[in-house]
């Protein structure tokens, strides 16, 4: 069996598999397939989306939200976050994918979710994101990873000293943002999205 050649995050930029449907990650220069979200992780990635607009916007930041952009990791590795909050672009001027580190990353755990607490924690760590917010709405990360029963929840991870620390979140628990510290968000209102 032949393999397909690698590729690079400049390649991957422009991959077109010809669907207007399948998503990709780049993880050591071979395409893996992301898992179709649902109409409920859609909805809650709107509304975080939307919820950091008015965020950085009532501080007076000049942030940008982004919803899976190509993550620069590597030359030949690339993750696309749910929703990213970033440094405003210096122009429009057609630039693809996010090449500096962003402030706040979400992810919003899909039947992938082992992907998100491990692999994709060490290497948001490794990039230095200050901030990565995992949200379980569909209550399916187990304690062993939480500290939490299996509900919904929001599972926060703060870089301090080079390292992540996990704090986790349920129900009208009023989410801590590094990013946003103004922000009150409880779980209960990302699981309503509204």
């Amino acid at each position: 069996m032949v393999q397909a050649p690698l590729i690079t995050f400049e390649q991957f930029l422009d991959f077109d598999d010809g669907t207007e449907i399948n998503d990709y990650e780049l993880v050591n220069g071979r395409l893996v397939l992301m898992p179709e979200p649902d109409d409920w992780h859609e909805a809650i990635a709107s509304f975080l989306d939307f919820m950091f607009q008015n965020a950085y916007r009532q501080a007076g930041l000049q942030y940008a939200v982004k919803r899976r952009s190509a993550l620069y990791l590597s030359g030949i590795s690339s993750r696309r976050p749910d929703v990213a909050v970033t440094d405003q672009p210096k122009s429009y001027m057609g630039t693809k994918g996010i090449y500096s580190v962003p402030h706040l990353i979400v992810e919003i755990a899909s039947s992938n979710w082992k992907t998100d607490i491990d692999t994709k924690a060490l290497e948001y760590q490794n990039l230095g994101v200050p901030e990565y917010w995992i949200v379980d709405y569909r209550g399916q990360i187990s304690t062993q990873w939480s500290q939490r029963e299996k509900r919904p929840k929001v599972i926060v991870l703060t870089l301090e000293n080079g390292e992540y620390k996990r704090r986790v979140f349920s129900g009208n628990e009023i989410i801590s943002c590094v990013t946003f510290p103004k922000l009150e968000l409880t779980v209960e209102q990302i699981l309503k999205a509204r």
